[in-house]
């Protein structure tokens, strides 16, 4: 309940807000019928969607409609209740409450579609890290509403799925024999994708590779090579003798013998001086382009992330890619990312400077929710100070409302 609570508490008090309003324009007058509920208003509809719920009658994404329909209406009861209780009972003919309840049904539609799609989202993501920890396939299952429908062929099926129902936010996990069509198209397509991944973390691999062996062949033709002196005339036995009593009669006194002219430096070993010739990169260039440090680069100038106008909703081809671009942070634990809110040239510009950081923080929470820790991740907003694209045509200012990510 504390979870469901969590998405829906906001439409929640604007339904007891509107119960309290509707309570207080509907006063009772001599000769009303103080019964508000008499016959049952309200009555039979919830206790219907209580039984439903109650009796798991109803499965996934409806079962939490009608959990919607239900919380809302008894918020809006509950305000018409503190109005009763403070000020006298409330005529059951007065129009202002039937007001009041249709604009709950607006605020329940609304909620449906907004909070139960996020809620679905965030609880889907939890869900798969929690699968992924426990050694499952982290896309063999599907979440509806606040269900969890498990394949009876995934690993572990029993113990997984005591432990999906444990989860807070699952309301029951169902066992099934397959995913849902929609649901394994989108299995095949992350698999795809992750394949796809893996391929360009070899390939740049691969570069990598090519790039450090030239790197190091051109290190070593540059170095200076040991050059042998022409070895002497040999002597004979006599001619030794007389140079050895020669050179001990006029020899110096004794030094210690001269340090080595030539120093092989091994390419790996910092602790070595600088060879002569072309300079090594730097250990920073060289992280720079380590193979994850390369595929995710790639991947995140692969794709941009777009807004409608005057919107900060992600759309589902951005959340995909964003899972996608959580999953290469985890094999990259020292990258980081700066996440650039942007929007057209429409409105004042602290409008246009508040949307932005707004859009910026949305892609924040986003890859909050889904694992990515905080500190590997900074967001700001610029207005529309870096435009992509010159001119205030609609096909310029979509391009222009957008959040860059740039790895750090």
């Amino acid at each position: 309940m504390t979870y469901f609570l969590g998405f829906y508490g906001l439409w929640l008090a604007s339904a007891f807000l509107v119960g309290v309003l509707s309570g207080l324009a509907s006063p009772r007058r001599a000769g009303d019928d103080p019964s508000l509920l008499r016959e049952g208003d309200f009555l039979l509809a919830l206790t219907l969607c209580l039984a439903a719920i109650l009796a798991k009658a109803a499965l996934g994404r409806f079962a939490l409609y009608l959990e919607g329909v239900f919380a809302l209406y008894v918020a809006f009861l509950a305000g018409l209740g503190a109005v009763a209780l403070w000020s006298g009972p409330i005529a059951r003919d007065h129009p202002g409450w039937r007001i009041g309840a249709g604009v709950v049904a607006v605020i329940a539609i609304l909620a449906n579609s907004e909070a139960a799609k996020s809620l679905e989202d965030a609880l889907g993501h939890r869900l798969g890290s929690l699968v992924q920890r426990e050694g499952g396939d982290p896309l063999n299952f599907e979440v509806s509403g606040r269900d969890v429908f498990l394949p009876a062929d995934a690993s572990g099926h029993r113990a997984l799925a005591e432990r999906l129902a444990s989860a807070a936010g699952v309301r029951i996990v169902w066992r099934v024999d397959s995913l849902s069509p929609e649901a394994a198209a989108q299995r095949e397509e992350a698999l795809a994708a992750a394949s796809a991944e893996q391929d360009a973390h070899r390939a740049a691999a691969a570069v990598w590779a090519e790039h450090e062996q030239e790197r190091l062949a051109t290190a070593l033709a540059a170095r200076p090579r040991l050059v042998e002196a022409p070895s002497p005339p040999k002597k004979g036995r006599k001619d030794k003798i007389a140079e050895g009593r020669s050179a001990e009669r006029n020899a110096p006194p004794a030094a210690p013998p001269p340090s080595a002219t030539l120093v092989w430096n091994s390419p790996n070993d910092p602790t070595l001086p600088a060879p002569e010739g072309p300079s090594l990169p730097p250990p920073a260039a060289a992280a720079e382009t380590s193979p994850c440090r390369a595929a995710l680069a790639a991947l995140v100038a692969s794709e941009k992330i777009r807004f409608s106008a005057k919107s900060v909703a992600l759309g589902a081809g951005a959340e995909k890619f964003l899972a996608r671009l959580a999953g290469s942070l985890k094999q990259c634990p020292e990258a980081a990312l700066e996440l650039r809110g942007h929007s057209d040239s429409v409105g004042s510009p602290e409008d246009k400077r508040d949307l932005s950081q707004r859009r910026a923080r949305a892609v924040f929470d986003y890859l909050r929710r889904i694992g990515v820790s905080r500190e590997r991740l900074t967001s700001a907003g610029v207005g529309d100070e870096q435009p992509i694209v010159a001119g205030d045509d609609p096909a310029s200012r979509a391009e222009n409302r957008r959040v860059e990510i740039l790895l750090r």
